[in-house]
This record gives C-alpha cells, sequence and structure tokens, in this order.
C-alpha cells in the first residue's frame, strides 16, 4: 500500500508541475502576443526600413568603394573613369578588379581610332592613335595597361619574340622624364624571316613598359610606317626624339 501511495503522489505532483508550466508557458505567449499586437505598426514599418537602409549602404559602398583599391565596379559599370585615364583589369576572369594605370592624353597631329583595341575585355580603357601626317615618323601610338606583368618582364619577352633586324637597343634611361623600360629597333614584316637575310621591308618600332600598380605596367608602343626599300625606315635617334614628345603625354600610376 505504502508504495501504491508514493507512486500516486509521484504521479499527482508530476502532473501539478506540468500544469504549472503550461500554464506558464500560456501566459508568455499571450505576453508575447500582446506586446506584438501593440508594436504591430512599429514592426511592419520598421523591419522593412532596416533592409533598405542595409541595401542603400551596401549599394552606395558598392557604388564609391572598389576592393583593394581599385575602380568601383557597380554591376559592370566603372564609376568615376576619366576619358584619358589608362585602365587594365589586375585581378581575375571571374573575379575582375579595374585599376588606374595612369593617364595619356591625345598628342598633337593624331587621331584617335575608338574601335581598335586588342583588349578582349570592354570596361579596360585603351588607346590607339594613328598619324594625320602619313609622312610623320611615328604613324601609330597603342597605349595600355599590361596586365600581371612588370616592365623587365616585358622587355625581355618582347625582345625574345619580336623579328628585330639586328640587335635592339634596350634602355632604361627615361624617356621625355618618363622612367620604365624600353626597347627600340628595326622590325622585319616578314612572317618568318630567314636568319641573316637583307632587310627589305621593315619598321621602326619603340616600346616603353613603365612600371605601375598591383606590381603590372604601362605600355607605350610606337610604330613607323612599313618601308620598301627598307633605308627609308627613319635612323633610332630621330624615331626617340618623336617618341619623347608624345611621351610627354603619359603620367602613370605609382
Amino acid at each position: 500500500m505504502a508504495t501504491k501511495r508514493k507512486k500516486s503522489n509521484y504521479a499527482a505532483r508530476e502532473a501539478h508541475r506540468k500544469n504549472v508550466e503550461r500554464a506558464k508557458y500560456q501566459q508568455q505567449a499571450e505576453q508575447r502576443k500582446a506586446f506584438f499586437n501593440k508594436y504591430r505598426r512599429h514592426f511592419m514599418i520598421g523591419i522593412p526600413a532596416l533592409i533598405l537602409l542595409i541595401l542603400a549602404v551596401w549599394l552606395v559602398c558598392k557604388a564609391t568603394v572598389g576592393p583593394g583599391g581599385s575602380i568601383p565596379n557597380f554591376f559592370g559599370s566603372l564609376q568615376g573613369v576619366g576619358e584619358n585615364w589608362i585602365v587594365s583589369n589586375q585581378g581575375e576572369t571571374n573575379a575582375p578588379r579595374y585599376y588606374k594605370m595612369g593617364e595619356f592624353t591625345a598628342p598633337e597631329g593624331y587621331t584617335l581610332d575608338p574601335g581598335y583595341s586588342i583588349s578582349s575585355d570592354s570596361l579596360e580603357q585603351n588607346f590607339y592613335f594613328t598619324a594625320n601626317d602619313e609622312n610623320a615618323l611615328i604613324q601609330s601610338v597603342y597605349v595600355s595597361g599590361v596586365r600581371n606583368r612588370g616592365a623587365a618582364e616585358m622587355v625581355e619577352m618582347v625582345a625574345g619574340y619580336s623579328n628585330y633586324d639586328g640587335s635592339p637597343l634596350i634602355s632604361t634611361d627615361p624617356l621625355a622624364g618618363q622612367s620604365g623600360q624600353w626597347i627600340l629597333g628595326t622590325v622585319n614584316d616578314a612572317e618568318n624571316p630567314e636568319e641573316d637575310a637583307p632587310l627589305e621591308i621593315g619598321h621602326m618600332q619603340l616600346n616603353l613598359y613603365a612600371d605601375s600598380v598591383q606590381d603590372a605596367c604601362v605600355l607605350v608602343f610606337m610604330n613607323s610606317k612599313s618601308e620598301s626599300p627598307a633605308d627609308a625606315i627613319p635612323d633610332q635617334e630621330a624615331f626617340k626624339a618623336e617618341a619623347e614628345k608624345i611621351l610627354a603625354h603619359l603620367s602613370v600610376e605609382r
């Protein structure tokens, strides 16, 4: 009998405890409901307003601040880019980051060809100019950023792969006060020139590479027109003097 009484008392206490907890939970639920009903209007206005505020702050940051000092890219449109800026993607293909590499203004006597670019990235900004005078020593000028490569590496690469007739002049002497590394020489226009064969058609070419931001560089590429006979090709000193006039229009971000 004592054991049955103990079990009965325990069951009664458990039932009472559960009833108390159930009543307490119901009371709390009613309090929360009353609180929500009281401030329903505030919640309905405040929560959407907070979401809109967070979205607005995100959009402003996206439009004004680029990651790692890059130009802000607002849904595929670069913000604040000047017409004469040299702009290059120094990021990855699936995570582009565009940087201002420098500025270049149109040299007198040259016309910009806005449709010409060796880059397939429409957000990059580079420039190709052609001479108005067919007798100008420098007939074309191309200015662009170079992705992920410095000046020394680029000069070494160009010297090894271009069809230079003889040994080109490679120098780190400043041109028009512009520091960098450059290579100047006569290039054979034949597709497969024979070794030691006399040059028949060629042109003078100068490549200046100036180190810029993100361990990359800016390229200024200048060409004379192709000539036949080859003795009509301008000499190096005359070509370099003309190149310095054009390079006076260049400034490079460091």
